[in-house]
């Protein structure tokens, strides 16, 4: 029996399963998301579920009072989302899709294990509802099978999830939160199926682009996936009806790598030269034909717009005519000079391509030109304008040898234009092409910045030194431990047996919450960093960087060196040496007047104080150790300023901390980077806070949220003022003592700020040192 075709191409059409058997899979990033946050979601309702909170008796008292003569119509429902678990196994089984039958029988036995694992840990014995089990696993094998069904059956899908969930809540057959708990097991299971096995959403098939050819008005043959394969778009090479070659450019609406909330991810963690300026597939078309259309307008070499625009199914697409043959596969005889030319006449439009590479350099056999202009900036600013000249001379080294390249690069630009490119001159600003050829050509970067600085008659542009860790900083670091932990037992009375018996005694799987928790400050550290750059930086090194400094903070005591280690990392990214140390001292002024602005927020609006009675709520020995470790510690600071060379070098380090934070806050007009600056360093304060939460809860005694963002503001104020590598043995002690003034018993108190410090600050440079590693290795240090 032959199948249906569709209206509009003429192909069979698909009526359950969207994807071919063989279709390629692949991990997507929008999974991590959804594991991560229905992971965090569970852990979070998993501490609420018993015993039920206020709310959630309320809200089964609102649902209780629902009329129940619709109750046959939510129990149908219900069922028809086990009825269609058993449908999506059967036809897998029946249409011989072996990879998404095993697919689906492990979601389904995921989810029961994870429902099994959540009630064994916080209930400690089984007694998660029935229906809601039943729930986590009909969701868990429809969501698994999603991806590869066609768009009216996901979507039936989907609606017979929610009307089950829904379903579910109006029997009242079990709690609003383990209902809830059952559908974040469900997602937490599939994404967790996807990103180990790949599914095939997000990839277009051919005849969704053949349908939206038609659709926009183009006729086009010989359809074939493009060799090569960006992220976020699905190219195909076609012929049009006069054999003209035409390249199609597909942003599916199923396309996940190309959905709002992975573009937005993908262009702030990696923020690659040329990446597409807009996160909304329609406006990523506007703006490649628009700029296209530009520069073709101007005379230079560029491809043909044939058209772009959106379907009736939101799939956007640019077709175009190519113009040329790229560099990298018909090199060609080409002068350097041509490439200069094009820049010169490309940046007069005010526009810069960004990808200025032999991938995207092409030629009809007597001009040079560009294409692929997704990642093209209109109105660009000089940082633009001066990376495309950077990835052009690096083209002209690539292509005739770095003299050569120079020498044309002086004739077009100057030696003050080239004196200028070589702060840039790093392994950021040019393209991920360019890095592999670079290898590959056995070229280096800090070479060609040598010999262009040569060329050019100034000094190269030194970056700043880094100190090595060795046995001796560790060492030290050990001793400090050490000689605090002597002092908290000797003065603070400490019973250590008692000390351990409450570790033990503690609930492990709220340890390993607040453990995890303890880490996520360190992305919001980043954007804080980031915000304190006046040019735009990928997240993923500035990440990276903060855990290398959790390392270097430990091996290497002392502000200066992290202080150093930013200022290196700024250089790395194209700053200039002043630049970089004015955004270092930004970013950290910024951690103490955020610290400042919380802490007298809530002696102004709240009843906290900074009232240090050490008599009625504490013992004298808590009270001894926090006095004589301030004591110290104010001791060895006066005892700094009171000793010329030290005095002058701390002066002479905050004036020049300060000055380079005015200068730098000067830039400040931006809202987006202030909005990263306050709202990541209030971020790391508030998670902080939640992390410390998470320890005292583990030891049975939960502290009320403003207590301990009070306590943990506070704490580490004192602790970036005093002169003690890390804050160690003053946090420890500052944290002891806020706690136990918020009701826990003193020997509790200590061991849930030990936790802490473990899970923030002793425990990451376990991680730190690969991340380091990976940094130099990448040469972003």
């Amino acid at each position: 029996m032959d199948l249906p075709l569709d209206d509009r191409t003429g192909a069979p059409r698909r009526w359950w399963f969207g994807s071919a058997v063989d279709e390629p899979r692949s991990r997507r990033a929008a999974d991590v998301f959804r594991l991560l946050g229905a992971g965090f979601a569970l852990a979070v309702l998993s501490a609420l579920a018993a015993p039920p909170a206020g709310f959630e008796r309320a809200l089964r008292a609102l649902l209780g009072a629902v009329p129940h003569g619709l109750g046959g119509l939510w129990r149908f429902a219900f069922d028809l989302l086990l009825a269609l678990a058993i449908v999506v196994v059967a036809s897998t089984l029946v249409s011989r899709r072996l990879a998404l039958l095993r697919d689906v029988v492990v979601a389904g036995l995921g989810a029961v294990a994870v429902a099994v694992v959540i009630e064994r840990t916080v209930g400690g014995s089984w007694t998660f509802a029935r229906d809601a089990l039943r729930l986590a696993v009909a969701g868990a094998v429809v969501i698994t099978a999603s991806p590869h069904l066609t768009r009216p059956a996901r979507r039936l899908a989907h609606g017979i999830l929610i009307a089950a969930t829904i379903g579910v809540l109006l029997l009242g057959v079990t709690t609003p939160v383990a209902t809830t708990i059952g559908i974040l097991v469900a997602v937490a299971t599939a994404a967790a199926v996807h990103l180990a096995f790949g599914s095939c959403r997000g990839r277009p098939t051919l005849d969704d682009v053949a349908a939206g050819l038609v659709e926009l008005g183009v006729s086009a043959h010989s359809l074939v996936i493009g060799t090569r394969q960006p992220s976020g778009v699905f190219l195909v090479d076609a012929v049009d009806n006069d054999g003209t070659p035409l390249l199609v450019k597909f942003s599916g609406r199923d396309a996940s790598d190309t959905q709002l909330l992975t573009t937005v991810w993908r262009k702030l963690w990696y923020r690659e030269a040329g990446a597409p300026v807009s996160a909304r597939r329609l406006q990523q078309v506007e703006h490649e034909a628009f700029a296209t259309l530009l520069v073709e307008r101007a005379g230079l070499l560029a491809d043909h717009v044939v058209t772009a625009g959106a379907t009736v199914d939101d799939d956007a697409l640019v077709v175009l005519r190519l113009a040329g043959t790229p560099l990298e596969v018909t090199p060609g005889p080409w002068e350097p000079k041509q490439v200069w030319d094009l820049l010169e006449r490309l940046h007069g439009l005010g526009v810069a391509h960004g990808q200025v590479d032999d991938r995207h350099l092409v030629t009809d056999g007597d001009r040079l030109g560009l294409t692929d202009f997704r990642g093209a900036a209109v109105a660009a600013g000089e940082q633009q304008l001066m990376t495309d000249r950077v990835q052009a001379l690096v083209a002209t080294a690539l292509a005739v040898g770095t003299e050569p390249a120079l020498t044309v690069a002086v004739e077009r630009i100057g030696t003050d234009g080239l004196a200028d490119l070589l702060p840039l001159l790093q392994d950021s600003v040019v393209t991920p092409h360019q890095r592999a050829s670079l290898r590959r050509h056995h070229l280096d970067l800090d070479t060609i910045r040598n010999d262009a600085a040569e060329v050019a008659g100034v000094e190269t542009p030194k970056l700043q030194r880094l100190r090595r860790v060795t046995v001796g900083s560790l060492l030290q670091v050990v001793l400090l431990v050490v000689a605090f932990s002597v002092i908290a037992i000797a003065v603070a009375n400490m019973d250590l047996a008692n000390l351990w018996e409450q570790i033990i005694d503690a609930r492990w799987w709220l340890v390993v919450v607040g453990l995890v928790l303890a880490q996520t400050p360190r992305p919001f550290q980043a954007i804080g960093s980031m915000g304190a750059s006046p040019i735009p930086l990928p997240l993923a090194p500035m990440y990276v960087l903060q855990l290398a400094l959790s390392y270097i903070g430990l091996a290497i005591p002392g502000s200066a060196a992290r202080f150093a280690v930013n200022v290196r990392f700024f250089q790395r990214k194209g700053m200039p040496a002043g630049t970089a140390v004015a955004a270092s001292a930004l970013d950290s002024t910024f951690w103490f007047l955020v610290l400042g602005g919380l802490l007298g927020s809530m002696l102004v609006f709240t009843s906290a104080s900074l009232d240090l009675d050490l008599g009625a709520s504490t013992s004298s020995g808590l009270g001894r150790l926090v006095v004589l470790v301030v004591g110290l510690s104010l001791i060895a600071l006066v005892v700094m300023l009171l000793v010329p060379g030290w005095r002058h070098a701390i002066s002479s380090r905050l004036r020049q901390v300060l000055g380079d934070a005015r200068e730098a806050a000067r830039g400040l007009a931006s809202p987006r980077r202030l909005a990263m600056l306050l709202g990541g360093n209030v971020a790391i304060a508030v998670l902080f806070a939640v992390s410390l939460g998470a320890f005292t809860a583990a030891l049975g005694y939960p502290i009320g949220f403003m207590d301990l963002l009070f306590i943990h503001v506070s704490v580490a104020l004192l602790a970036g003022i005093v002169p003690v590598p890390g804050g160690i043995g003053v946090v420890e002690a500052g944290l002891t003592y806020g706690l136990a003034r918020a009701g826990m018993p003193e020997d509790t108190a200590f061991a849930a700020a030990l936790l802490f410090r473990i899970a923030t600050f002793y425990l990451p440079p376990a991680w730190g040192v690969f991340a380091l590693k990976w940094l130099e290795r990448n040469q972003h240090l």
